[in-house]
């Protein structure tokens, strides 16, 4: 089967009049099942009369809407290849991708990306035809998406089908899409991926999960990531109401659309929580005792669940309980639709997995990369907390001796575009070589316990793997980001980034505040503070307590801004750059290490 089979079924299978939901605080424009596929066919028509030919390469750069779907699809049945980029990519990491892939058309969304897209393009002299989809926006050459499909009208007048014909011929092993990575270091990889490594995956995590025809999910993450692709490919194969929303307008979008489910990254969970639980502080304190206790029984509740135990007579009676007074209402500022969503791209911490779990909303945390597509994840009837869960149906996993995990299966790509060296260096004998450590757990449950390329590896000779070690001490609520350093050094240190808001919170408690400090010269004297200091010295200790020395952090230091993607120290998927983040800090990392004086 390929991409265009599926699309084929779903049309046939799910008519909705809300298929396709462009949502904002102001705006919603919805498009029916009906309107999807006459789009697709009108695009697709006008790529083939564009020229666009088998194999050939669309680059789309574009936020989550469904004009992003319809572009999607029309290459898949133009029998093109989809060449999908974030939004946030600079001038000359575009124009990289641009001339890797060789894209012949181009298409960008707005105004803004339009200009990026010709800025990037210029002197290429690959792009032969350049789209933009907003109405208003326009450049000189660049055609509109509806002048795009106004040429596919005149085509489809003389053959109604023809815009069927190219996918008629495509087979599974066909290439569908290239990946661009976003990489924490160098030049992005174009990772390869036939229509069968996706419909592979489409199929067995529609065998695993609980998809329903009268689901509403949300779109936030980037399209052109693997993680919300496939989500939205499972979608619409099985007639969910797809409703495209911005990262900034997530909360509002829960209480208005009330979705049933969606994929995010831990970020997301934990903000989430973070702004429950600063409702929570801010009411009467007998309603704060009630909402604590709800919790509380919520966790017991929740462990019974993730052991598979029968809770006794007396816990469900005050689950029961718990429910009607609290936990109800928290899922109600939720939407009160959510029946399960799932987590990747990074490490979910523990706590805020089994904080949800106790108002009964399972997070189902997954693993895969760009390479592999989805690999594990958790099932709505079988979870643990700390894993990314079982392995799907047909992925055979191999731990090398020093953790490393091999994947062999068929969502595993055909290998890197136009790069024959690091295609060999990480696609070996039929396995690919994740980067990633892990081990499988007593339940069969795989456990990632660090990425390869971020071993620390201190001056004395031992290795440090820092995932564990930041992910525990990512549960202090004090504590919002954490970066290990050490590589070559005689000891482990650690940049903390505070938990603004809880920390300015504790320091009115004690008087340190009086008002939310303005600016950021004020936080930063905050803090400089003693006791601020000695609490996250006490973070810091225990921490320590259950590691070796060298792996122990010997000094820290406490840094005012969060990382962040407009920044430069996180990915698109909001992986940490390491590299990135100690040459921009290395004033400060130096300075732990000029004497060894305990924090």
């Amino acid at each position: 089967m390929t991409l265009a089979d599926l699309f084929d079924r779903s049309v046939a299978a799910h008519s909705r009049q809300t298929a396709l939901t462009l949502w904002s605080p102001t705006v919603v424009g919805n498009f029916s099942t009906a309107e999807v596929r006459r789009q697709v066919a009108r695009f697709a028509a006008g790529l083939i009369a564009l020229g666009v030919k088998k194999a050939d390469r669309v680059l789309l750069i574009s936020e989550n809407r469904p004009e992003w779907a319809i572009v999607d699809y029309a290459t898949i049945f133009s029998g093109g290849i989809l060449v999908p980029v974030y939004t946030s990519l600079t001038v000359e990491q575009l124009r990289y991708i641009l001339d890797n892939s060789g894209a012949t058309i181009a298409v960008a969304s707005t105004q803004e990306l339009l200009d990026k897209l010709i800025a990037a393009a210029d002197g290429l002299g690959t792009v032969k035809q350049a789209v933009v989809i907003e109405q208003g926006a326009a450049a000189e050459d660049v055609m509109h998406f509806s002048s795009v499909c106004a040429m596919g009208d005149d085509l489809l007048a003389g053959s109604a089908n023809a815009w069927r014909e190219p996918a008629s011929r495509l087979r599974a092993d066909d290439i569908a899409t290239i990946i661009y990575t976003s990489g924490t270091t160098g030049q992005p990889k174009g990772v390869m991926l036939s229509h069968g490594n996706l419909m592979s995956n489409i199929t067995v995590l529609g065998e695993v999960l609980d998809f329903r025809a009268d689901d509403t999910a949300l779109s936030f993450l980037p399209l052109c990531h693997i993680t919300q692709r496939l989500a939205d490919y499972c979608y619409f194969s099985h007639g969910v109401h797809v409703v495209y929303v911005k990262i900034d307008d997530i909360a509002p979008a829960l209480a208005t659309v009330q979705p049933t489910t969606f994929p995010g990254v831990p970020r997301v969970f934990e903000k989430a929580r973070d702004r429950i639980l600063a409702r929570v502080a801010g009411r009467p304190a007998p309603v704060r005792a009630l909402l604590h206790w709800a919790i509380g029984v919520g966790r017991e509740m929740g462990r019974c669940r993730i052991g598979a135990v029968a809770p006794t007579a007396w816990l469900r009676l005050r689950h029961a309980l718990a429910d009607r007074l609290a936990l109800s209402r928290v899922r109600r500022g939720l939407g009160g639709r959510l029946r399960y969503t799932v987590s990747g791209g990074a490490p979910l911490n523990a706590e805020v997995m089994e904080f949800f779990l106790a108002m009964g909303l399972p997070i189902l945390e997954g693993y895969g990369l760009t390479e592999t597509t989805v690999l594990s994840i958790n099932r709505p009837d079988r979870f643990r907390p700390g894993t990314v869960g079982p392995p799907l149906p047909g992925v055979e996993l191999r731990m090398e001796a020093d953790g490393e995990i091999l994947v062999r299966g068929p969502g595993v790509a055909r290998g890197y575009y136009l790069d024959v060296k690091r295609t060999e260096q990480s696609f070996v004998d039929g396995w690919f070589r994740t980067g990633d450590l892990g081990r499988l757990d007593e339940h069969g449950h795989l456990v990632i316990t660090g990425r390869k390329k971020d071993i620390l590896v201190t001056s004395g000779g031992k290795k440090v793997s820092p995932a564990m070690i930041e992910q525990s001490m990512l549960q202090e609520n004090l504590v919002s980001q954490v970066v290990l350093v050490g590589d070559g050094r005689k000891y482990v240190s650690a940049l903390l980034v505070p938990d603004r808001n809880r920390l300015l919170a504790w320091c009115r408690e004690r008087g340190l505040a009086a008002e939310t400090p303005e600016n950021s010269v004020a936080f930063e004297r905050l803090l400089e503070n003693d006791e601020v200091r000695r609490i996250y010295q006490e973070i810091v200790e225990r921490s320590n307590r259950p590691l070796a020395r060298y792996e122990q952090i010997k000094k820290f230091s406490l840094l005012p801004k969060e990382f962040t993607l407009e920044g430069g120290e996180l990915t698109p998927t909001l992986k940490i750059k390491r590299q990135v983040i100690e040459e921009k800090y290395r004033p400060v990392i130096e300075s732990m290490y000029t004497e060894m004086k305990e924090a």
